[in-house]
């Protein structure tokens, strides 16, 4: 509950507006505003709406949704988090903490032996990609053209033009894959 408090005390304090000034523009009395500043007092997600939208933020910045992603941006192997699967032997996971600040979206595939990402990818992205072979032999189906990759090998291209990458090893192969949406 401190957290809420300090991080609207915090940003009124930057746009330099006094408390009493705030309190009036969102419709509380000075003192309950205090008392949510100092931790002492939860405010309602409506009067949470009512703040960022006066400071000019947003309901996740004060809350501290982007807590994770600032103050510890690490993601270990074994703490990737799990996307979704398909029913094809191919699993993705999340390979940074999320940001609405992020311009790139980090994935792990997980390809079981013959596995492929038929079903996993969304067809219709407008962006750019890039995938490094960790471990195991891919193939990547480009439009019409098969591209053979081996460990450490990679790939760039435009995202609409990946129809699917499939595993040529006997054993697991895992893909680092990174997607740069375009804005359209």
């Amino acid at each position: 509950m401190n957290k809420i408090g300090e991080r609207i005390r915090k940003r009124r304090e930057y746009l330099e507006i006094p408390m009493n000034v705030l309190a009036k523009g969102i419709g509380v009395t000075s003192s309950l505003l205090s008392q949510v500043e100092n931790g002492k007092a939860f405010p309602s997600l409506h009067t949470i709406k009512h703040i960022a939208d006066y400071l000019n933020t947003s309901v996740g910045t004060l809350i501290g949704e982007n807590d994770t992603f600032s103050s510890n941006p690490i993601i270990a192997w074994d703490d990737k988090k799990f996307v979704k699967s398909n029913n094809n032997g191919a699993t993705l996971y999340l390979m940074a903490h999320y940001s609405p600040l992020q311009t790139m979206e980090i994935y792990a595939v997980e390809l079981e032996k013959e596995g492929n990402s038929k079903g996993l990818i969304d067809h219709r992205r407008n962006g750019q990609e890039f995938c490094f072979v960790i471990s195991g032999d891919v193939s990547v189906v480009l439009q019409e053209l098969t591209h053979e990759l081996t460990i450490n090998g990679s790939i760039y291209f435009y995202s609409h033009d990946l129809k699917h990458f499939e595993n040529n090893s006997a054993e697991k192969t895992y893909i680092l894959w990174v997607l740069c949406p375009l804005k359209t």
